[in-house]
């Protein structure tokens, strides 16, 4: 939330906190998931299965931090965001399908990774948030 003089109200600021530590819970897991066979244990399935499904527990209590967090935020934010996942979400979707067409008719010769795509998506998400705050200044 935003004060009358534009900064954030403590309010606003403790609800960032608990979506900051979940989404650096979540991307540990992630790592964990994807670097742990290779480097902790030897590609064991048991440990394998395990990380991932840590990784998706932590997942799933990550969006509902996210949720919590925009719904303690005020419309105008709450606009913004939207518009911006919106945005995002698209880019990420129609990019990924457009992709897929491309390769599946062999018409691009390069494998691209969903990582690519998460990234894409992230960085529209972003740099569309910065464009929102900056249009309804």
């Amino acid at each position: 939330m935003q004060a009358h003089d534009g900064t954030r109200t403590p309010d606003a600021m403790a609800n960032v906190a608990p979506l900051a530590i979940w989404t650096l819970a979540w991307l540990a897991t992630l790592a964990l998931a994807n670097f742990g066979p290779k480097f902790l244990w030897d590609y064991q399935p048991v440990a394998g299965w395990v990380a991932v499904a840590a990784n998706l527990v932590v997942g799933l209590v990550w969006i509902v931090a996210h949720a919590r967090y925009l719904r303690g935020l005020d419309d105008l934010q709450r606009k913004i965001m939207l518009e911006a996942m919106a945005i995002g979400l698209g880019v990420g979707v129609v990019g990924g399908f457009a992709y897929a067409a491309a390769s599946n008719v062999h018409l691009i010769a390069f494998d691209a990774s969903i990582a690519i795509f998460s990234a894409l998506t992230a960085v529209v998400y972003l740099v569309a948030i910065a464009a929102g705050n900056l249009r309804y200044r």
